[in-house]
């Protein structure tokens, strides 16, 4: 019960944050074609973030920039082609509801990109609220819960297996 209570609040407060998100319509028209740099935010889950990288190598062998955000501890773990534009977090960058603490968020909001993809496919309110603290006019992400509060392209996948639902998330990206 405390856990539920809890979630409310952090999407109360994540509501709050992003009020001045623009809406309106956008085209994806050569989207992917036409974006030179990319921020992604990585999979809290293990074996999700395994099979992310292969997003991650797809954009970087089109010669497109990356910029990943991830947990400090999984910075090692990344082959050294990827190290050179992340954004890593640890826990004195997070404020006691596991969101950006207002010294990461404004880290954030300096930055600038063409577009943002938030590759966890559960919800991580983190993602959310990182993805829409940085300027770009497209974001990306899985459909999941109130998802359409934060990226205005969402990808709809209901495989299970997280080998198969990257390798389709960046044949849809292609297609754009």
């Amino acid at each position: 019960m405390f856990n539920s209570i809890k979630n409310k609040i952090v999407q109360i407060i994540v509501d709050r944050k992003l009020k001045h998100l623009r809406t309106g319509q956008q085209s994806f028209k050569d989207l992917y074609k036409n974006t030179p740099q990319f921020l992604v935010l990585m999979p809290e889950n293990e074996n999700h973030f395994y099979y992310a990288l292969n997003i991650i190598k797809a954009l970087i062998d089109a010669g497109k920039m990356v910029t990943l955000i991830t947990h400090d501890y999984r910075v090692n773990t990344l082959p050294i082609k990827y190290r050179q534009g992340i954004i890593d977090y640890g826990i004195a960058d997070l404020s006691k509801f596991n969101l950006p603490n207002k010294r990461f968020e404004e880290k954030l909001k300096e930055r600038q990109f063409t577009a943002v993809l938030d590759l966890s496919k559960e919800e991580n309110l983190f993602n959310s609220l990182a993805a829409n603290l940085v300027q770009s006019d497209v974001r990306i992400g899985f459909r999941k819960k109130n998802s359409d509060r934060y990226y205005n392209f969402q990808i709809s996948n209901s495989n299970d297996n997280p080998e198969i639902f990257y390798k389709n998330f960046l044949n849809c990206l292609q297609m754009f």
